[in-house]
C-alpha cells in the first residue's frame, strides 16, 4: 500500500533516494541530497563521504550508479547488486536518531548510497477543490478530481475515499477536456534540473492509468463495481491517461530532458491477488501497457513496475506488457524471489522482497532472509536490493545496519 496520497505527492515530484554500498561515487565533485522524512530520500544539501560499516571501508566504485542500475535492469552483471529503500517512516527516522542515527544526515545518506531519481507528474481534472470538514484528527477535502477523501492529521494511516464526482461515463466526458492541464513541462523542469545536476539515474513517474481510475477517480469499491458494469467507460479512462502521459513525456524530451527509465507506481494486487481478474488485466490495461513499452523502446527507456500484495497472476502479465522489473514484491503476501527466480528470472528482474517482518526479528534469522534471497536472486544478474514495502517503526537501527552490511557480503559479483 502507498503511503497518503499527500506524502506521494512530495515524493513524486523528486525522491532522491540511495543505493546502500561500500563503493560510493565520491571522486571529483561533491553530491547533494535531501531526505523528505515523510516518504524517503529526496534532494538537498548534505556531502557524501566514505563511511565505516562492520570494520570495513567504503571502497571507490566500480561503476557509476546509473551504470549499475541500467546493467542490472538489462539482464547483465554489474559490479555488485545496486540497493535502494525508498520509504523510511517517520517514526523510524525519529526511533533511529535516539540509537545512533547522527543528526543532519538521512538513513540513505548515512548508508552511503548511490542515486535514483523519481521525477513523477500526476494529472488531474482541475475540479474546485474545498474543505468539507476538520476536526484534531482528519481533514476531509473535495480534490481536483473530484474525489471526497479524508486524511488523518497525525497517522501514517492511508487516506479513505468516501465520495466521488465522476461516477458515469457521461460524468466522466463532461470534464475529461480538462484532465492534465495542471501539468506542463515548465512545472517538471526546474525539478528535472536538480536530479540531473547529481548525475543520477533519473526516472520518469507518470501516474499509471488504471491505478489513477481506481485510486484517484472513485476508490475502490465504487471503481471496482463500476470496472464490471461499465468496461467502455473504463476503457476511456485509460486510453485518454495513456495518451495524456505519452504526450507530456514526448514534450519533456522534445524539451531537451534525458531520462534514464520509467517508474509506474500501481498497487493492482492485494495480500491474496489481483484486484480483479487477469482476463479484465488483458482485455483493458495490458493494451495500455503495450503501448508505454513501445513509447520507451523508441527512448530506450527501461521500464519499473511498483505493485504490493501477492503478484503470482501479475508477473505474467508484466511480462506480456514489456516491463523490465517489479517492486517491492511484498514477502508478507506469499512472494518468494526465490521461487520467482527460477520462474521468470529470464524475463524480469526482481527489485525488493527482503521482508521488513524478519528486520524485526533475531540475527539469525535475518541472515537467512537477505543471504539465501540475494544470493538467489543476483544469479546472472537480474536483482536489486529494496525491503518488501517501507522500513517501519519495529525495525531497529542496529537490525538494518546489520541488513545493508549483509547484502553488501552476498550481493557482490566475481570481477
Amino acid at each position: 500500500m502507498l503511503p497518503p496520497s499527500g506524502s506521494w505527492s512530495g515524493f513524486a515530484e523528486a525522491v532522491v533516494s540511495r543505493l546502500g554500498s561500500r563503493r560510493i561515487t565520491t571522486s571529483t565533485r561533491t553530491r547533494r541530497t535531501i531526505f523528505d522524512e515523510v516518504v524517503g530520500s529526496v534532494a538537498a544539501g548534505i556531502p557524501v563521504r566514505p563511511l565505516m560499516f562492520g570494520g570495513r571501508n567504503a571502497r571507490p566504485p566500480k561503476m557509476t550508479s546509473r551504470e549499475r542500475i541500467r546493467e542490472t535492469l538489462n539482464h547483465r552483471v554489474p559490479d555488485r547488486v545496486p540497493m535502494v529503500d525508498i520509504c523510511f517512516w517517520p517514526e523510524t527516522v525519529e526511533r533511529w536518531r535516539a540509537e545512533g542515527l547522527p543528526a543532519g544526515i538521512s538513513p540513505t545518506e548515512y548508508f552511503g548510497l548511490d542515486e535514483i531519481g523519481v521525477l513523477g507528474f500526476q494529472a488531474n481534472l482541475q475540479l474546485p477543490e474545498e474543505t468539507l470538514d476538520e476536526t484534531d484528527d482528519y481533514v476531509v477535502r473535495r480534490d481536483a478530481d473530484g474525489a471526497v477523501v479524508r486524511s488523518w492529521k497525525n497517522n501514517y494511516a492511508t487516506p479513505s475515499r468516501l465520495d466521488a464526482t465522476i461516477k458515469t461515463w457521461d460524468d466522466w466526458n463532461a470534464h475529461k477536456e480538462n484532465f492534465g492541464g495542471n501539468v506542463s513541462v515548465e512545472s517538471i523542469g526546474e525539478t528535472y534540473r536538480q536530479l540531473r545536476e547529481r548525475d543520477c539515474f533519473i526516472t520518469i513517474r507518470p501516474c499509471e492509468p488504471m491505478w489513477y481510475f481506481l485510486e484517484h477517480l472513485m476508490g475502490f469499491e465504487m471503481a471496482l463495481e463500476t470496472l464490471a458494469e461499465q468496461p467502455d467507460f473504463v476503457a476511456d479512462v485509460i486510453r485518454t491517461h495513456t495518451e495524456f502521459n505519452h504526450r507530456l513525456m514526448q514534450q519533456l524530451i522534445d524539451a531537451g530532458m534525458e531520462f534514464d527509465g520509467l517508474w509506474f507506481f500501481s498497487d493492482l494486487c492485494y495480500k491474496n491477488g489481483m484486484l480483479y481478474s487477469p482476463k479484465v488485466h488483458r482485455e483493458l490495461v495490458l493494451p495500455s501497457h503495450q503501448a508505454t513499452r513501445a513509447f520507451c523502446d523508441r527512448h530506450d527507456l527501461p521500464m519499473i513496475f511498483h505493485c504490493d500484495g501477492y503478484m503470482g497472476e501479475m508477473i505474467p502479465l508484466l511480462i506480456a506488457a514489456g516491463f523490465d522489473a517489479m517492486q517491492p514484491i511484498e514477502a508478507r503476501c506469499g512472494n518468494d524471489i526465490r521461487k520467482y527466480k527460477k520462474q521468470y528470472g529470464a524475463d524480469i528482474v526482481f527489485f525488493g522482497n527482503i521482508s521488513t517482518d524478519v528486520m524485526c526479528r533475531t540475527k539469525d534469522e535475518i541472515f537467512e532472509e537477505v543471504s539465501t534471497k540475494v544470493t538467489a536472486a543476483k544469479e546472472g544478474g537480474g536483482y536489486m536490493y529494496h525491503c518488501d514495502h517501507s522500513i517501519p517503526p519495529t525495525v531497529s537501527f542496529e537490525n538494518y545496519s546489520f541488513v545493508i552490511d549483509l547484502v553488501r557480503q552476498y550481493g557482490g559479483y566475481e570481477s
